[in-house]
């Protein structure tokens, strides 16, 4: 029997020399945002099979030109549009710091979405809190290595905009 050598399982594929940080960084923020999209359409009881017209409210833009075609399959929406506008009718979710408005075509309870909401903000409110208290401990801060600063430093000023997205957003269903 001849030496298989091209078989998938037995290929020795060439060692990656340099990692695309743009391509997992768009991976990432593309799960998050499949990821919240399909959590507010399931707590919304619409269901997955049906069609939605996805509004996105972004400093960039361009960050998610790339990756339209993907989310719109994986979101199942017929329309992906960029606005600077809230649209009526429309489930709200942030990413990151972006917004996402989900239009499925029915009523939206706004009493539920408030809720859930406020919800939100009562957990990133303990989230930063928690953080805070990790970077005002002076033991922490002298024994942690500087990686781990800087990523509560960033935990932080992620939760603090996150925080000023959604009471912006509270003040508008109001």
């Amino acid at each position: 029997m001849k030496e298989q050598t091209s078989d998938l399982i037995s290929k020795r594929f060439d060692k990656i020399s340099k990692v695309e940080r743009t391509i997992l960084k768009q991976g990432n923020i593309l799960k998050d945002a499949v990821t919240a999209i399909r959590d507010i359409k399931n707590r919304n009881q619409v269901k997955p099979k049906t069609e939605i017209k996805l509004y996105i409210q972004s400093g960039d833009p361009g960050v998610y030109v790339d990756m339209k075609q993907i989310l719109s399959k994986q979101i199942n929406a017929e329309s992906i549009e960029f606005t600077d506008n809230i649209p009526s009718d429309s489930l709200m979710v942030v990413v990151n710091q972006d917004k996402f408005y989900v239009n499925g075509g029915q009523q939206i309870d706004t009493g539920l979405q408030r809720q859930q909401m406020l919800k939100d903000l009562s957990y990133l409110k303990g989230f930063l809190k928690s953080v805070d208290n990790k970077l005002n401990n002076e033991r922490f801060v002298q024994n942690a290595k500087a990686e781990i600063i800087e990523l509560e430093k960033k935990k932080k000023a992620d939760a603090e905009i996150k925080i000023k997205i959604i009471e912006e957003s509270l003040s508008a269903i109001i």
